[in-house]
């Protein structure tokens, strides 16, 4: 494998980095979350995205999408974790768009997809039920009446709500969500709020069908997008660290002459490019290698929540007293950080999985 960005995947890094810098500044977000409206951040970010076609990256042509592959989104998200963009693309363009390609039916695959793909429409996947953990073989069969899903991210503005049920054996069927009740779960980062969602199962309109195998195929490839994300969440407080560091002085000299803060900083990097090459790896093998896919993913997503977290940690600690403030944007990224390390399966759950990959 290599993993040197091509010439098209600096651009599309280079052009994402600009616009996001551009158009989606810390201080944007902070207005939004100042005036209460975490909601209004989102829609403000979605409207920006689809003139990009961003939501339609992972959509083939043949359904008006971008039909780039998984390493370029990897790319993409990187960058959207660098400035905390809000919910919409992960949900929508990940894992509706992937779970409607992979199980949908060929008339779902015409009906849904180009609106997703065009930004028409924002969709959402849930998946899990109460009680089910992060396992997908802990789903019960639906037994009629009433289906509820937890986590589900972006359900209150989503256009249409996929459901994946069990029904039986390995099958997995996924049907569209009529007037379902969205429940707000509440979440440490208001940018990415997660619902519960409660549905009839009887009579709901059947838009696809696969294996237990798909489904987590789709989650697993949605993980690798999530962890590019908080990759580039990590690179960003690196750099704010950095910069601080250099212009912060103490008894008369750059705090980061000291070596202590040294190989703090140190520490941040390297978690970060292990993070990174995991991540890199990860999409890689969706594209090249599919059987490693499950592995991939969960080394990327422990290797991320580590960068990640630590790096929010480090970066408070390394900025002093001025850290803990609102004013600064710390704040920020260690809730996204903190919100992130859960989703898809924490560190634990992913070394759980690593080991018993390796037969122990």
């Amino acid at each position: 494998m290599d993993f040197r960005l091509t010439d098209e995947q600096t651009l599309l890094r280079n052009s994402a980095r600009d616009f996001l810098n551009r158009e989606w500044p810390t201080a944007e977000l902070r207005r939004m979350l100042d005036a209460g409206d975490g909601a209004a951040a989102a829609d403000a970010f979605w409207s920006k995205i689809v003139e990009l076609g961003w939501p339609g990256l992972l959509v083939g042509e043949e359904y008006e999408g971008l039909g780039l592959d998984n390493f370029d989104l990897a790319v993409l998200m990187e960058e959207a974790g660098r400035r905390l963009t809000p919910g919409g693309l992960l949900s929508s363009g990940v894992l509706a768009a992937l779970a409607l390609q992979r199980l949908g039916s060929a008339a779902a695959k015409q009906a849904y997809l180009p609106k997703i793909a065009e930004g028409e429409i924002r969709a959402t996947l849930g998946i899990y039920q109460p009680g089910s953990g992060w396992t997908l073989m802990l789903l019960d069969p639906p037994a009629g009446g009433v289906v509820t899903k937890r986590y589900v991210p972006d359900a209150a503005g989503a256009d249409l709500i996929l459901c994946a049920n069990r029904t039986g054996g390995n099958t997995v069927e996924l049907t569209a969500a009529e007037d379902a009740a969205v429940a707000n779960l509440g979440s440490m980062d208001v940018t990415r709020p997660l619902f519960e969602i409660a549905c009839r199962a009887d009579g709901a309109e059947k838009v696809g069908e696969g294996t237990v195998g798909d489904l987590q195929a789709v989650i697993d490839q949605a993980t690798i997008a999530l962890a590019a994300e908080m990759v580039g969440g990590a690179a960003d407080l690196l750099d704010q660290t950095v910069a601080y560091i250099k212009q912060r002085k103490q008894f008369g000299r750059s705090v980061a002459t000291f070596q202590a803060v040294q190989h703090k900083a140190a520490d941040m990097l390297i978690d970060l490019e292990k993070a990174r090459t995991a991540v890199y790896y990860a999409a890689a093998a969706a594209d090249e290698q599919p059987e490693n896919l499950g592995r991939a993913a969960s080394m990327a997503k422990a290797a991320a929540n580590a960068a990640y977290v630590e790096a929010a940690k480090k970066a408070i600690q390394l900025h002093g007293g001025i850290g803990f403030t609102w004013e600064q944007d710390l704040h920020l990224y260690l809730k996204r950080a903190k919100s992130c390390e859960y989703a898809f399966g924490d560190t634990n759950w992913h070394l759980d999985r690593l080991a018993h990959g390796l037969g122990i």
